[in-house]
């Protein structure tokens, strides 16, 4: 019993957290991100890369009720991406999606941002993988 609890009781545990962690699916915590950039001024441009199946930025940082531009690079030769903006991470309610285009481009658009809050953006291509959270103030 000893050995069992010494040696295999750390080994499960540690094993159930990578397992709950790799399953986990997005790790984006909306509340948490908009505290991080509570003091970050809004912005109404942004150039967000797309490579890898992740985006280069996980929180934007936007000024309410304004245009916004977004310039997606899309760098996965094969790949097909986009940038997609909903009220949560449900994805039920759209405000805003970006065509899906392949690899090796740029695709500019812009959308107006919505109120005041706090939002979640992914790629539709792959929502599990590619998300965010977006701030408007």
């Amino acid at each position: 019993m000893f050995m069992f609890t010494r040696f295999l009781l750390p080994a499960l545990t540690v094993g159930s957290i990578a397992l709950a962690t790799a399953c986990g699916g997005s790790s984006v915590d909306l509340a948490a991100d908009a505290t991080k950039v509570a003091d970050q001024a809004p912005a109404t441009s942004f150039d967000l890369i797309a490579k890898g199946n992740k985006f280069n930025q996980s929180i934007l940082v936007a000024k309410a009720d304004s245009e916004v531009k977004i310039s997606l690079a899309n760098q996965d030769t094969s790949g097909v991406h986009n940038f997609a903006l909903y009220t949560d991470k449900d994805a039920k309610e759209l405000i805003y999606r970006g065509e899906i285009f392949q690899g090796n481009k740029t695709v500019d658009d812009s959308f107006q941002a919505p109120a005041p809050g706090v939002y979640y953006f992914r790629c539709d291509a792959h929502p599990d993988e590619m998300t965010g959270t977006f701030v408007t103030k």
